[in-house]
């Protein structure tokens, strides 16, 4: 756990000079929220910076690879353990939405770290923020 934290927040410091993010929204099934790039489109705009959005079924260091230069960091409206995972096989960091939002000051660091992207009650980051649950049928 300590070493995963350590990971993520290394990413995080290191998305913090970039000048041009990719926002990645996934294709495949039901993981990417265009809400959740919205707001993520939203929070680089108004932090001064550039943006592309791009969209894949599935992300891979090769395909994120081609735009070289062009962006400094990603972040993914995908699934969140691409990034826990295996986000250090990427040459730009790979953010969760929760990520970019602490590299752009918009939350805070938690000392647990949030792995609530498909909770009911998970913070603005997540693919469900903050809805009431459900009535029972």
């Amino acid at each position: 756990h300590q070493q995963m934290r350590g990971n993520r927040r290394a990413a995080i410091e290191a998305a913090q000079s970039a000048r041009c993010f990719g926002v990645v929204l996934g294709t495949l099934g039901r993981q990417g929220n265009v809400a959740v790039m919205e707001r993520m489109t939203r929070l680089i705009a108004d932090a001064g910076r550039e943006y592309v959005v791009v969209l894949l079924s599935e992300l891979s260091p090769a395909k994120l690879a081609l735009f070289n230069d062009s962006v400094g960091a990603w972040v993914q409206v995908a699934c969140p353990r691409l990034s826990i995972d295996w986000g250090h096989q990427y040459q730009r960091p790979l953010l969760t939405p929760y990520e970019l939002e602490v590299a752009l000051k918009a939350s805070e660091w938690r000392p647990v770290y949030p792995m609530d992207y498909y909770a009911q009650t998970a913070g603005p980051w997540a693919n469900l923020p903050n809805r009431p649950p459900r009535a029972a049928a």
